[in-house]
């Protein structure tokens, strides 16, 4: 979580925000004992429903304040700042910009203002993908093999080594 705060830390931005749900105690334990900084921490009671409770949420926070909202999963920590560089670099408050892999798109995703109505109207079975592939939305997709990999269980992490090597060349 620390490494993915501090790549996000290298943009440009006006609030960086955590937004965490089922691990939240845990999450809390480590910003309080100071392992994890640098972000707001909030947490999300409508977690069950899903990546799009909490896409809701931080619209909900930040709308007022940003021009453009970057998602970005804590578990994606293979992704650089000079990736997600690439999805602001070009993209204004009008637009959205989004990481393209493994035949598909996803996040990081960065949405600008116009787009906040839609964030906010996302459920469960009505998530941020269908704003991203919407040809009328005109999105921005960057190529981003990074973004394919994520940590979901104690396996992935051991097969970070071999999958950095891959995406970064060593």
């Amino acid at each position: 979580l620390q490494h993915v705060i501090d790549t996000a830390f290298a943009l440009p931005h006006k609030r960086l925000m955590v937004i965490t749900g089922k691990y939240d105690q845990a999450i809390k334990k480590a910003f309080k004992g100071g392992l994890v900084s640098g972000a707001e921490q909030v947490y999300n009671p409508d977690w069950p429903e899903g990546m799009s409770s909490s896409i809701r949420l931080g619209c909900q926070l930040l709308a007022n304040d940003c021009d453009q909202i970057l998602v970005l999963l804590a578990d994606q920590i293979l992704v650089s700042a000079d990736e997600l560089h690439s999805l602001i670099d070009g993209t204004d408050s009008n637009g959205i910009a989004c990481a393209g892999f493994s035949g598909t798109v996803g996040p990081p995703a960065l949405f600008g203002r116009v787009f906040y109505p839609e964030l906010l109207s996302l459920d469960a079975e009505n998530g941020a993908k269908r704003i991203l592939t919407n040809p009328e939305n005109h999105v921005r997709v960057i190529p981003m093999a990074s973004a394919a990999w994520d940590i979901d269980t104690p396996e992935d992490l051991d097969n970070l080594a071999d999958v950095g090597s891959y995406i970064f060349g060593n």
